[in-house]
């Protein structure tokens, strides 16, 4: 049997957690995990900031892709405004154009499946010398973040489950 995981937001990766728990018979471990994350989430969507910022994160660099599914609701519990993107969809192609239109305060940079030097590396070799990125407000106020794309991979996970 085929079991379709796909998940869009964070509710669904609950799901797909405990689902893939009960397929391999480690329904408890995946109970454990799952709760445990629900309770960070719960703790970060306490400490909202006095200032919402408008942050824009964005999974690819050359196109650049917005990052869509859970990574708007994740922005908006944290306490950011989420732009371009939509909570539970897909990520989407974008331009500069539509990029400074928004007019974001921070800008987090997490291109799929890079580490932060390889975002680094790349954003280097890119965006670095580009004129109309390097116009933008939080470029100018050094509010861009690299962060680890692979910091929880499936692999991490089913190792959690296997206890």
């Amino acid at each position: 049997m085929i079991h379709l995981m796909d998940p869009h937001n964070l509710e669904e990766i609950v799901k797909s957690v405990n689902e893939i728990g009960k397929v391999i018979e480690k329904e408890k471990n995946a109970i454990k995990i799952t709760e445990a994350f629900k309770n960070r989430i719960d703790q970060i969507r306490k400490h909202k900031p006095m200032v919402k910022p408008k942050v824009l994160a964005l999974e690819w660099i050359e196109p650049f892709f917005t990052a869509g599914h859970w990574i708007p609701e994740m922005v908006n519990d944290a306490g950011g405004e989420n732009l371009i993107s939509k909570e539970g969809e897909y990520s989407r192609k974008t331009g500069i154009d539509e990029i400074i239109k928004s007019d974001p305060d921070i800008i987090v940079m997490m291109p799929c499946g890079f580490d932060t030097f390889r975002t680094i590396s790349e954003y280097n070799k890119i965006l670095k010398t580009n004129k109309s990125w390097n116009s933008l407000r939080d470029i100018k106020n050094r509010k861009v973040f690299a962060v680890d794309a692979n910091s929880i991979s499936v692999n991490q996970v089913l190792e959690q489950l296997q206890g």
